[in-house]
């Protein structure tokens, strides 16, 4: 409550409703939403039951609904948002404005709409967060930089906020881990700063399914994977089964284990955790997990793996194809299994999006040319010389993918397939990722 009555969030923003019922179960739910927590939906819809017309209420239940890929019902409830945004003040008005960019298919709108946003509330989390993390609008900006982008915003923000504030905290140290893992000029000794600062936010809030993942990334990036799967083996036990990082904190270990010669125990996780988690993770996270965990297995000389699993849950959720990032997991399905019409498919959507301007496009589009050139080795495609072009084809194509990576989006661990499946194209095509089913 604020001194002149009215109801606000922790951070004192006030609230356009009179219910404290309300405004008590949208404090839950945000916190739950921005601490990677179950709860939030729930908690939300329990607002509304206090204040129907809880606009906030209704926008926040949007970029939950959004996050889980029920588009339709996350696009009602921001329309639903907007017809009771007149009674709020400027403060929320623009908060729902900003999220209905994002929720109704316009990211570059939304991301000046956030950094007009921070100028005047920079103390509103939520529509702040939509900017930030490995799958935020920065991220998936399509530019060069957003690593950089992403540290000079959080560190614009930080003084806003209480020095022991645990979403700030997690959120500094994300954006210096992920800089220093970039190697963004004069981001020496930031990843050491991330680290310190990840572990000051565990300590302040353990229950905290971002700060473990961020926590995660700070071992991965200090090339330390016993340490990392120490902490998460450790944590995870405190983090409810049906969280949404549960799953993809189990991806994190088991990008440990392989990098310890653990596959045996990689194959595991993949088929014992991560693989049943799939009802419960998010859409993006769980489709791009089980196909990258899966391609750096078969990397590493696994075959019979369950391809077919993940191939059928990527339909499901992306049947239309998806961002930069998920055409580029869709491209490991796809040549994994030698489908070739798949790949280009791929490649056809990526050309529309290069073409329309997207940054991120064009690093997607050598990943997908260059798997399907590493399909034409391995399928003995020749030349006009007899001579098979395939594999310098394909290292070609994989070098200019490499080089334009970071424009993908996602973070530093996720694009490191990209390196490892180029120093991987030097051994035979027998060593390519292999499935059950042939070019179609």
């Amino acid at each position: 409550m604020s001194p002149s009555g009215h109801l606000t969030d922790s951070l004192g923003l006030p609230l356009s409703t009179a219910s404290a019922a309300a405004a008590q179960c949208y404090e839950r739910g945000v916190d739950a939403q921005l601490h990677a927590w179950p709860g939030a939906e729930a908690a939300l819809l329990e607002a509304l039951q206090h204040d129907p017309h809880f606009a906030l209420a209704q926008a926040a239940l949007a970029l939950v609904r959004q996050s889980q890929g029920r588009s339709t019902e996350a696009r009602q409830a921001i329309a639903a948002a907007g017809v009771t945004a007149a009674a709020t003040s400027d403060r929320e008005r623009a908060h729902i404005t900003l999220l209905a960019h994002a929720i109704e298919g316009r990211p570059v709108q939304a991301l000046v709409a956030v950094m007009a946003h921070a100028e005047r509330w920079p103390r509103d989390a939520l529509a702040l967060s939509i900017a930030l993390g490995a799958f935020g609008l920065l991220a998936f900006s399509g530019h060069a930089d957003h690593d950089l982008q992403r540290l000079e915003f959080v560190r614009r923000i930080a003084p806003h906020y209480p020095a022991d504030h645990v979403w700030m905290l997690t959120h500094q140290a994300w954006a210096r881990i992920e800089a220093g893992a970039a190697a963004v000029t004069g981001s020496a000794g930031v990843a050491d700063e991330g680290l310190s600062l990840i572990e000051r936010s565990l300590a302040l809030r353990p229950a905290n399914g971002n700060a473990a993942h961020v926590m995660a990334h700070a071992r991965f990036e200090r090339d330390e994977p016993q340490a990392a799967l120490d902490f998460i083996d450790a944590w995870l036990p405190s983090y409810p089964v049906e969280a949404v990082l549960y799953g993809h904190l189990n991806w994190h270990a088991a990008l440990c284990e392989i990098d310890l010669g653990r596959t045996d125990a990689a194959v595991s996780r993949l088929l014992g955790v991560i693989e049943p988690h799939l009802q419960h993770a998010l859409p993006l996270v769980g489709m791009t997990d089980t196909s990258s965990l899966l391609w750096r297995l078969s990397l590493q000389g696994r075959t019979g793996l369950s391809w077919a699993r993940a191939q059928a849950y990527a339909d499901q959720r992306f049947p239309q194809g998806g961002s930069a990032f998920v055409e580029a997991h869709l491209a490991m399905l796809a040549a994994a299994q030698r489908d070739k019409a798949a790949l280009g498919r791929c490649r056809e959507r990526l050309q529309c999006s290069a073409d329309a301007g997207h940054g991120g496009a064009a690093a997607a589009l050598h990943w997908a040319e260059g798997l399907l050139a590493w399909c034409d080795g391995a399928d003995g495609a020749d030349g006009a010389d007899g001579a098979s072009t395939a594999p310098a084809n394909a290292r070609a194509a994989l070098d200019a993918s490499l080089a334009q990576a970071a424009r993908l989006g996602g973070s530093h661990a996720q694009r490191t397939v990209i390196d490892r499946t180029r120093a991987a194209s030097r051994l035979p095509s027998a060593a390519m990722p292999s499935g059950a089913t042939p070019t179609r």
